[in-house]
């Protein structure tokens, strides 16, 4: 009769799973490499099946192993799930809580707006990771939950849309004046700041006129970050296209002026997403309930329904 499960060993083969490392779910753990991997391979010897297998540098499970990862995660759900209704007579939401964000809005929005909710509720610790991507590190559990403007179509995550993300197009008012820039066709003489060479990110603007008259842009400055954009513009670089809220400190003190305001660029789509297994949770109700309550109207607006 093969052995009973143990928990520790299911945690650590779980973190490796999800890591595709040992040294990573090492890490995780507080543990050494060594111990990880002993747990693993007690863990496969109990079960009399092989879990993990080593795909060049990164470990993938095994079909059985996947399997396994997918009870585990429920399992993992349910402990924590339980652990918190055990602390509800002593605080309403504790522990950490890792919530991923993209760079511009959390940096220009995001920490401007989260100290009400910090303030509510001391018990929790809340720490942010701002970057371009985020669905990698929420599918691994480096973060709990993500506000992302990608439409991530994955089965395993709920998502929650939050708001729009406009777009303003934009250039330092004596670019605009040397450029004798007054409409989309002037593009053609002008640099434009991309994120991308092949210039995919104005797309938001060209698809927002008729196929007919959509201009030809000029020179393509390729800069991988928006804020970096922006400084471009102020200091004369190029045109921008950018969130506009991220635009606002430059159009008011008027180092940035906008440009064809009668046209507006297609919308992203900003939503919250987490791991559908853990939706219950108490932090992850709370924050949720906390940013569709935010007055949006500083920033973006909301989206309409099934937005």
């Amino acid at each position: 009769m093969p052995a009973e499960l143990d928990l520790q060993q299911l945690r650590a083969f779980f973190l490796v799973a999800q890591l595709g490392s040992f040294s990573g779910a090492a890490r995780r753990l507080f543990r050494t490499q060594s111990a990880v991997s002993h747990a693993v391979r007690k863990l496969e010897d109990s079960a009399g099946l092989r879990l993990l297998v080593r795909r060049g540098r990164l470990v993938r499970p095994t079909e059985e192993g996947l399997r396994l990862t997918q009870a585990c995660e429920s399992i993992f759900a349910t402990l924590e799930l339980a652990q918190e209704d055990l602390q509800k007579g002593h605080t309403r939401a504790a522990g950490r809580l890792r919530l991923g964000v993209t760079v511009e809005f959390g940096s220009s929005v995001l920490l401007r707006h989260i100290q009400p909710f910090v303030a509510a509720h001391p018990g929790l610790e809340l720490d942010f990771h701002l970057g371009p991507e985020l669905l990698g590190p929420l599918l691994r559990e480096d973060i709990d939950l993500a506000i992302d403007c990608v439409n991530h179509h994955v089965p395993a995550l709920e998502r929650t849309p939050l708001f729009r993300e406009a777009y303003q197009v934009a250039c330092a008012p004596a670019y605009r004046d040397a450029l004798r820039l007054r409409r989309p066709a002037d593009l053609a003489r002008c640099t434009v700041l991309s994120m991308d060479k092949e210039c995919a990110w104005w797309n938001r603007f060209l698809s927002a006129i008729p196929k007919a008259r959509r201009p030809a842009l000029g020179r393509i400055m390729a800069v991988n970050h928006i804020r970096g954009m922006i400084n471009a513009a102020v200091h004369g670089l190029g045109v921008v296209i950018a969130p506009s809220y991220s635009l606002q400190s430059e159009l008011t003190r008027g180092s940035l002026v906008p440009c064809f305001p009668s046209i507006r660029p297609l919308e992203d789509w900003f939503a919250l997403y987490q791991k559908t297994s853990k939706a219950r949770l108490a932090k992850h109700r709370l924050l949720k309930e906390y940013l569709q309550g935010l007055k949006v109207s500083a920033f973006s607006s909301r989206p309409s329904r099934g937005g």
